[in-house]
């Protein structure tokens, strides 16, 4: 069905969302890694240093499982590694290793970088409202969800 024929806002909207998530599954397969992988290397690349496994799930909104496979993936191809907490030996750092380092140079700085392109393409009063409303419609989903 083409976008023109939907009247359904909802429908429209909805079918963004699908679309946007497709840009970045065929990104990731493009590049010969799963979705999950490409979004932990992401979030390796663009955080502020080291992070736990759970605080990307909680980051990411992935489930803990998901999250664990494709670190171990990762991890068997050398691109990140796993050290311990200080103080907390069951608590694990998820680092990028140097060859990570560099394949995220070649995935993860790309796409950023047309993502900054993109946003920064929209006025600033775009960006504000897209973010705005966009917070505001999770917030909203979130809540009646909750109800039903």
């Amino acid at each position: 069905m083409e976008k023109e024929m939907l009247t359904d806002p909802l429908a429209v909207f909805n079918q963004l969302y699908k679309e946007m998530d497709e840009i970045y599954h065929q990104y990731a397969r493009d590049h010969g890694i799963s979705d999950t992988a490409l979004w932990l290397l992401y979030s390796l690349d663009t955080g502020d240093g080291p992070c736990t496994q759970r605080e990307i799930c909680t980051e990411w909104h992935y489930p803990p499982q998901t999250l664990n496979s494709a670190l171990k993936t990762l991890e068997k191809k050398g691109l990140v590694a796993l050290e311990p907490v200080y103080g907390n030996q069951k608590n694990k750092q998820v680092i990028l290793t140097k060859q990570g380092q560099a394949v995220a140079g070649q995935v993860i700085r790309p796409l950023v970088h047309a993502e900054r392109q993109s946003f920064q393409a929209l006025s600033e009063d775009e960006k504000e409202t897209l973010l705005a409303l966009t917070q505001k419609y999770v917030e909203l989903l979130r809540s009646k969800i909750q109800e039903v």
